[in-house]
């Protein structure tokens, strides 16, 4: 019995070393650097290890690409061992952050240095814009942080916590002008961990972390133009409550430029996956100025959303995102307005799935999009229904769309194809996405006592312009609601008898409730669209 017992303490404790093993300083600096290499960042600084103690100064973690270069410099990284198979990391001082890219100069500014008005016939002909530079730069301040490192150098573990994150950018307003725009922000009681476990020549990351509140401020001025138009004032607060965020990513063995080889990276393996949710979010804004005639501008609101969830993804499977919030409302005042402006949401979600690799074989997509429980104050309905004739219930909306196209071009290769022209020298449309199907799970619309509903499915060949399937709608109220319009006066009664007779070309009444309308689609071979059994076209 005893033999037993101690055979599998013994088993446990060896199955636990690698969880207790040692790591040294150098082994979590070593780690640090090939895992922010991996997404493309060159990393130096002068480094004193003195065994238990491994200090860092200006470390630079910094990444270029063709657009510009970004920059985040770390006065001093202390890597201490703790004593217990551990290894304390604490950052001191303030962070220094630098991103320097150009952009194109605005087309007006060349014009007026140039004291000439371009030629519309030049334009096939025009040279490369003038590029000019813009910066932002700031600092993020870590007081009290710490992150302890445990693990192997083959997988370790960093647990962080961080009383106060507090950041302070200078960002540029405009496109060759010297005006900035400051924004501060602060993370309180921010928590989490990291894990990197090397595996097949890349690096396998989760992370889990919290934080009670994260609040960003913006609080600019802005010139006017020479003749005293524009310009003015900005106040911007939003702010997020418990926020919780949690993700995984795997980055190949080989390292990438992801600003230039996002498509290279995807094919290697790179994938990306991660969430974040918040239990609150409130927000104000107020914004002075003058509009081109010299005469004063103002506006404020506020808005608010309940318990909201983001989250994306990326592979080389294809890239995803979805969204969604509750309980969210708006109300602003604007000066040219005599009344303020507000809604309600009760729930609004949005999906969009796309493939991102080229392939001859079809790839899913789906877009996505609801809205629930939308109401307007009176004051907006009485602009257009101060007899309160249209019921103002809230409203609804959805739209689900999926199916299958075949990606022609990478979605992220940054080699643009040669521009086509047709016979008459025209640049020609291009799109990678090429329609397979198209599945109409539902598009439906509920609002001022009509209700709206289509489903169906598509089939598409090597003419995208013309589907065969067939497309089912239900309607319901419509006709009540176009005579209510015309006693409001919002329509003449000649108009909407034209509405009338294209409306009966596509849709007939249901037997036995002549309220609710029917219609049948359908979309043949060769171009031929038929609504119930009738050819239209």
């Amino acid at each position: 019995m005893v033999r037993p017992l101690a055979t599998s303490a013994l088993a446990l404790i060896l199955g636990a070393a690698p969880v207790l093993a040692e790591v040294t300083p150098a082994q979590v600096w070593e780690n640090l650097q090939k895992y922010s290499t991996d997404y493309g960042y060159v990393v130096s600084g002068n480094v004193d290890d003195a065994g238990g103690t491994l200090t860092v100064t200006d470390a630079v973690f910094s990444m270029t690409n063709e657009d510009g270069k970004t920059s985040l410099t770390f006065p001093q990284m202390t890597f201490q061992e703790t004593g217990d198979a551990k290894v304390r990391v604490v950052v001191e001082g303030d962070v220094a952050v630098d991103s320097r890219f150009s952009v194109p100069a605005p087309a007006e500014a060349e014009d007026m240095a140039e004291g000439t008005d371009p030629a519309p016939e030049a334009a096939p002909e025009a040279e490369a814009p003038e590029m000019v530079e813009m910066a932002v730069t700031g600092t993020i301040k870590v007081p009290g942080n710490e992150m302890v490192v445990s693990g192997t150098p083959e997988d370790m573990l960093y647990e962080y916590t961080y009383p106060t994150l507090a950041f302070d950018f200078s960002l540029p307003a405009e496109p060759g002008q010297d005006a900035t725009i400051p924004v501060t922000g602060t993370i309180t009681d921010l928590a989490g961990s990291q894990r990197n476990a090397q595996a097949d020549g890349g690096t396998n990351t989760t992370y889990d972390l919290t934080a009670a509140r994260a609040e960003v401020q913006v609080a600019a001025t802005m010139p006017a133009d020479e003749a005293g138009a524009g310009g003015g004032t900005m106040d911007f607060q939003i702010a997020l409550n418990n926020l919780a965020s949690q993700g995984s990513g795997k980055t190949p063995g080989q390292t990438f430029d992801l600003g230039t080889q996002m498509a290279e990276a995807l094919a290697a393996g790179l994938t990306l996956d991660t969430t974040l949710t918040y239990e609150s979010l409130e927000g104000r804004f107020d914004v002075t100025g003058k509009d081109e005639t010299g005469q004063d501008q103002t506006g404020q609101g506020s808005f608010a959303t309940g318990a909201s969830d983001l989250s994306f993804s990326l592979s080389g499977q294809g890239m995803g995102y979805k969204a969604s919030s509750a309980d969210a409302m708006a109300e602003m005042t604007l000066g040219t307005l005599p009344f303020p402006i507000s809604y309600a949401v009760e729930q609004i979600s949005a999906e969009l799935q796309i493939p991102v690799t080229k392939g001859d074989s079809a790839q899913p997509f789906k877009l996505a999009y609801a809205l629930e429980g939308l109401t307007f104050a009176d004051a907006i309905w009485n602009l257009f229904d101060p007899q309160n004739q249209l019921p103002r219930d809230p409203a609804s909306l959805t739209v689900d769309l999926s199916g299958d196209a075949v990606l022609n071009q990478d979605l992220f290769d940054q080699t643009q194809p040669q521009l086509q022209t047709d016979e008459n020298g025209m640049p020609v449309e291009q799109t990678p996405f090429a329609p397979r199907n198209l599945a109409v799970n539902r598009v439906a619309l509920d609002a001022v006592g009509a209700k709206a509903e289509i489903t169906g499915s598509l089939a598409f060949g090597d003419n995208p312009n013309e589907p065969v399937g067939t497309l089912n709608g239900t309607f319901q109220g419509v006709n009540g609601l176009m005579d209510k319009v015309v006693a409001m006066g919002l329509v003449p009664e000649e108009q909407m008898m034209g509405m009338r007779m294209m409306l009966a070309m596509f849709a007939k009444p249901a037997e036995g409730n002549p309220d609710q309308l029917t219609s049948e689609i359908e979309f043949r071979e060769g171009g031929q669209i038929f609504a119930n059994g009738q050819q239209v076209k």
